[in-house]
């Protein structure tokens, strides 16, 4: 498996477009993110998971067994970490502690996310676990970004409906927000993964970014293993999902720099 890997993933690097100038003339060079979701409820394979290289974002379930103890790992070697916040779904399944429902007041809906938060303090962000009905209630969404909006943390929408309004509504409230592009592993497989897998880097081809969402299962974490240290070579960047908002931070200052420098060289007239 991995010398084939290997064969079909430089292949691909081979065939890939090449990076394209940006403003100012720098080269802007692929990236993806990897999220690895429902960390906290096996430590061995969580513990497998943190240790993929890279920045890797790991995504811990609140009040679950192991959660602040791979929150403590996972941070303690530099990755990102985020909450994983279970929301109410379309299909009647179980969310666990810490769940957020529709029929929650709106005093016990804040206290039950606050509790959640507090319960991984080292989270930068959070994401939906499961959400599928959530996602899609604008006043409920409004309550997670005006808490995340408190604590400086950012949004990233797992994208698990496809009418979700919780990226729209972390927009409009200026709350820092990602969207998930790839799910790497709903068919737990090898073929499947490697396709998903393929799948994420050609979108950050297009794109310039891809967010793939895996789950610490053998199968995923052990593809991973083998490759993440090819990425490299393919000419794409793993980075966490901090860094990735700060480049796109960064470079929204820039355009309006260069902006604002353009509409300067067109205003002014020599005498």
């Amino acid at each position: 498996m991995k010398a084939a890997l290997l064969t079909v993933l430089i292949a691909w690097a081979l065939l890939g477009p090449r990076a394209e100038a940006g403003p100012g003339g720098s080269v802007e060079q692929p990236a993806i993110v990897i999220v690895i979701d429902d960390m906290g409820d096996n430590l061995a394979r969580g513990e497998a998971a943190v240790s993929l290289p890279g920045p890797v974002t790991f995504a811990i379930l609140p009040h679950s067994p192991f959660g602040t103890r791979l929150a403590n790992q996972a941070s303690a070697s530099g990755k990102d970490v985020i909450l994983h916040a279970p929301m109410e779904n379309r299909r009647d399944r179980p969310l666990g502690p810490g769940g957020l429902t529709r029929d929650l007041s709106p005093e016990a809906f804040l206290h039950t996310l606050q509790r959640d938060l507090d319960a991984v303090p080292q989270a930068l962000g959070l994401n939906n676990h499961m959400g599928s009905l959530l996602t899609t209630l604008e006043p409920q969404m409004a309550w997670v970004m005006e808490e995340l909006a408190r604590r400086g943390l950012f949004f990233l929408d797992s994208r698990t409906a496809a009418d979700s309004v919780a990226w729209r509504v972390a927009r409009d409230r200026g709350i820092p927000y990602l969207q998930r592009d790839v799910f790497l592993d709903h068919e737990q497989t090898p073929a499947f993964v490697h396709r998903q897998f393929l799948r994420t880097i050609e979108i950050a081809r297009e794109h310039g970014v891809a967010i793939a969402i895996g789950h610490p299962y053998p199968v995923t974490v052990g593809y991973l293993k083998r490759a993440l240290p090819l990425l490299d070579e393919m000419g794409i960047r793993l980075v966490s999902a901090s860094a990735l908002l700060m480049e796109q931070q960064e470079k929204a200052r820039l355009a309006a720099y260069y902006r604002r420098q353009q509409a300067r060289a067109v205003a002014f007239k020599p005498d």
